[in-house]
């Protein structure tokens, strides 16, 4: 007997996919939260009346430009940018993580 869990067929196959599905509905969330912020009713004056100072407000719009925008993560994995050269999209995004970050 084995100690831990078998390992099959099947483990692989569900790990797999839902790896993929976690991915991919993970960037379409940051996708939808990008479109969210851009919205005008959500401009600056607005986050700022939440409490958001302005630096905050750069570093989380900048953080879902990376990851959802147009140029960003979400663009690149659907096919519709490809960026020039050397990008880390988890530059400003990491910033939001707190101590959860490591990389």
């Amino acid at each position: 007997m084995a100690v831990g869990y078998p390992v099959v067929t099947a483990d692989i196959n569900n790990k797999a996919g839902a790896l993929v599905t976690n991915l991919w509905q993970a960037l379409d969330a940051c996708r939808q939260f990008k479109l969210w912020l851009d919205d005008s009713a959500h401009n600056d004056s607005y986050l700022t009346a939440l409490g958001f100072s302005a630096g905050d407000i750069t570093t989380l719009r900048a953080a879902f430009a990376d990851l959802g925008g147009t140029t960003g993560l979400w663009a690149v994995s659907h096919g519709t940018y490809d960026p020039p050269g050397t990008n880390n999209f988890f530059f400003n995004a990491k910033l939001l993580t707190g101590t959860n970050y490591a990389g």
